[in-house]
C-alpha cells in the first residue's frame, strides 16, 4: 500500500476551492476540508491558520487562473479580453466574486492589480484617469459577475414563468419595466452584455482623457 501524498498550504487550498465549487462557500469548514483530504482537521492549522485565512488563499488560487493580459495590442482591445478572461473565471468559481472586496489581495491578485494598472497608466490615460478607471474596470468585472450569478440562482429557468406574470398582472402599471422585461423573453439577443459596458465604460476614460488634455 502506498503513503498518502503528503498535505500542504496549496493541497488544502485546492480541496477547498473544488469543495466550494460544489457545495457554496458557507458550507465550507476545515473539518469538511480535512475530511475530503482525508485528514485530521487539526493537521490543517500546521499549514492555514483558520477558514478566513483559507477563503484569502482559496481567492487567490482562483485569481492565479486568469491569463495574464497581452503586451501588444491596443489598450482598449487588451483590456476588453483581460476583464472577459477574469469574469469567466469568477463565473466558474460563483463564490469568488462575493469573497473579492472581502479578502486582502494575495500573490495573485496582486500581480493582477499590477496588470490593469499597467495598462491603464501605458495608455497614457494621466494619473486622475488610471485611479478611476482601475475601480470602474474591477466594479465592473466584480458587480456584474456578482450580479450574473444571482440572477441565475434566482431566477433560473423559471425566468419567462416570472416575467409572463409580472407582464400580466402589472405590465399596465410600469409599461416602461414592461417593455424591459420583454427584452428578456423570447429570441432577443442583445449580444455580449458584459463587453457591452465595459466598452462604454472605456471609451468614457478615453474620452476624460481627452478632456484633461483638451
Amino acid at each position: 500500500m502506498g503513503s498518502r501524498q503528503p498535505l500542504s498550504r496549496s493541497r488544502i487550498l485546492d480541496a477547498a476551492v473544488s469543495f466550494a465549487d460544489e457545495h457554496g462557500v458557507d458550507a465550507l469548514t476545515m473539518r469538511k476540508v480535512a475530511d475530503a483530504l482525508d485528514f485530521r482537521v487539526m493537521s490543517l492549522y500546521n499549514h492555514v491558520a483558520n477558514k478566513q485565512e483559507m477563503l484569502s488563499g482559496m481567492l487567490d488560487v482562483v485569481v492565479g487562473e486568469i491569463d495574464p493580459p497581452a503586451t501588444e495590442g491596443s489598450w482598449k482591445d487588451v483590456m476588453q479580453a483581460s476583464a472577459a478572461a477574469a469574469h469567466a473565471v469568477l463565473s466558474r468559481h460563483k463564490w469568488a466574486a462575493g469573497e473579492w472586496s472581502k479578502r486582502p489581495p494575495g500573490p495573485h491578485r496582486l500581480r493582477y492589480i499590477e496588470s490593469i494598472l499597467r495598462i491603464l497608466t501605458e495608455a497614457e490615460l494621466g494619473p486622475e484617469v488610471v485611479y478611476r478607471g482601475y475601480h470602474a474596470v474591477t466594479m465592473h468585472i466584480v458587480g456584474f459577475t456578482l450580479q450574473e450569478i444571482g440572477y441565475e440562482e434566482t431566477l433560473g429557468d423559471n425566468l419567462e414563468e416570472m416575467a409572463s406574470a409580472f407582464l400580466e398582472e402589472m405590465g399596465a402599471d410600469y409599461p416602461y419595466m414592461a417593455e424591459h422585461v420583454r427584452g428578456h423573453l423570447g429570441d432577443h439577443d442583445h449580444g455580449d452584455e458584459f463587453a457591452f459596458v465595459l466598452g462604454l465604460i472605456l471609451d468614457g476614460l478615453d474620452r476624460s482623457t481627452c478632456k484633461t488634455r483638451g
